[in-house]
């Protein structure tokens, strides 16, 4: 198993590595670190050799880690939720893996299913729960920053073509039998994040402010010309699809991680792994 075959790895990599200097020079040691606890033939590996190992190959992740596991610990506490989830996760799992799930949770390197639970899924669960939890708790904040808005798209290729479809919708037609019979699409809940959509009409979000056919045509970063439906502008009842939208955002785990490890106070004294973490995202430390 995985956890069995990590002592040698470590080993192996060290003697590779022995007699050169480490690119990373750590501040930090673990006590009695010249003491040798493994020897092959003539070669010794003390302790602050494989401190410094673990520290150059897991440091920066695992510190994060468990960073966000204890803040998720602090911060998730419905017990009944949290199962609930658990479950949910757990039986999803069961339904897409061709063994039983403690033979994958061995597999894994974990001693057996409910060691895979505690580790992996429940963990998970906290951490999803915690970004539920943030943007509930910044949904104002959140909204007027993305600016979701719910947009059918027509594009065409010349000015007049679109100003006549509006017209003809002004003056009674359906708007979704033009937007099928002109290859149109319903681009549902887009944000300022959205990729699919023309960034020419990312750039008009705030203008969309009231259910209906928008008045003007947009021409779009490809030379095209926009008509644009605008749909669900009341977001009041629709609260927790926009929500479940938000959380959906490729940045939106960073954000909450660095909002979170803010109000923890979190911060590194092993300058070596704070630079690391600052490399990957400086917003992570005060």
């Amino acid at each position: 198993m995985k956890k069995k075959i990590f002592p040698l790895m470590v080993a192996g990599t060290l003697l590779v590595g022995c007699g050169s200097s480490s690119a990373v020079n750590y501040s930090s040691e673990v006590s009695d670190g010249d003491k040798a606890v493994i020897t092959i033939d003539d070669t010794k590996i003390n302790k602050n050799e494989i401190y410094h190992y673990l520290l150059e190959q897991y440091g920066s992740s695992e510190v994060l880690s468990l960073a966000l596991t204890y803040i998720a610990d602090q911060e998730i506490t419905d017990e009944d939720a949290i199962k609930a989830k658990v479950d949910e996760k757990v039986a999803s799992t069961k339904e897409n893996i061709s063994t039983s799930l403690d033979e994958y949770a061995k597999q894994l390197g974990y001693a057996d299913e409910q060691a895979y639970i505690d580790g992996i899924v429940t963990v998970g669960v906290k951490q999803e729960m915690l970004k539920e939890k943030y943007i509930d708790e910044n949904y104002k904040a959140l909204v007027k920053e993305y600016k979701p808005k719910y947009l059918k798209i027509i594009t065409v290729d010349t000015e007049s073509g679109a100003l006549s479809l509006i017209d003809q919708i002004n003056e009674g037609a359906d708007f979704d039998t033009v937007m099928n019979e002109n290859s149109g699409s319903d681009a549902g809940m887009v944000t300022t994040e959205s990729t699919s959509v023309d960034s020419k009409i990312i750039d008009k979000l705030d203008k969309f402010t009231k259910d209906g056919l928008y008045s003007k045509v947009i021409k779009t970063s490809e030379s095209k010309y926009a008509v644009i439906y605008v749909y669900n502008s009341d977001q009041s009842a629709i609260k927790d699809e926009i929500k479940s939208n938000l959380a959906s955002i490729s940045e939106m785990s960073t954000k909450m991680e660095s909002y979170y490890l803010k109000q923890y106070n979190f911060d590194i004294y092993e300058e070596a792994i704070k630079d690391e973490i600052k490399e990957a995202n400086e917003d992570y430390l005060g």
